[in-house]
């Protein structure tokens, strides 16, 4: 729970002020920290060593083509996802999804340009957000552990 808060928190302040503090990510990592202390059974090899490659990948590759905070945003995300068994697939359709949204809604608002690139700036966590709460529920049990 306090997870989804934290992006909740997170999509508000990237809407306001287009910052997000680091405060936000620590919470989320200290909650994960402790649900793999409280349930070290249900953590499995593979989701955890794929969650490790996509934190590194996001946070050293990725986060050049959009901000930190997005970065880790979803490096949080999959965090949350490999503590419930969720693995690289839930990742690459987390970050598709959130893109697929991102675009919709840009191009429906007339803010992509020529060159393909947004006009306007505008907030990515929001969209990875709803696009975190969609794979969670698309895995069923995962989104029920989440409250």
């Amino acid at each position: 729970m306090p997870g989804l808060l934290c992006l909740a928190a997170a999509s508000v302040s990237d809407i306001r002020t287009k910052t997000v503090p680091d405060i936000i990510w620590w919470i989320m990592g200290a909650e994960a920290l402790i649900l793999m202390l409280l349930r070290p059974s249900e953590l499995s090899p593979g989701p955890l060593f794929e969650c490790l490659f996509v934190i590194f990948v996001q946070e050293h590759i990725m986060s050049r083509f959009y901000g930190m905070a997005d970065s880790h945003a979803f490096s949080c995300c999959m965090l949350m996802m490999a503590l419930r068994g969720i693995g690289l697939e839930g990742h690459i359709a987390h970050m598709t999804l959130s893109l697929v949204l991102l675009t919709a809604s840009q191009a429906a608002c007339r803010n992509i340009g020529r060159d393909g690139k947004l006009k306007n700036p505008v907030p990515f966590i929001p969209y990875i957000s709803v696009s975190f709460l969609c794979i969670m529920a698309l895995y069923g049990s995962a989104f029920r552990d989440c409250f």
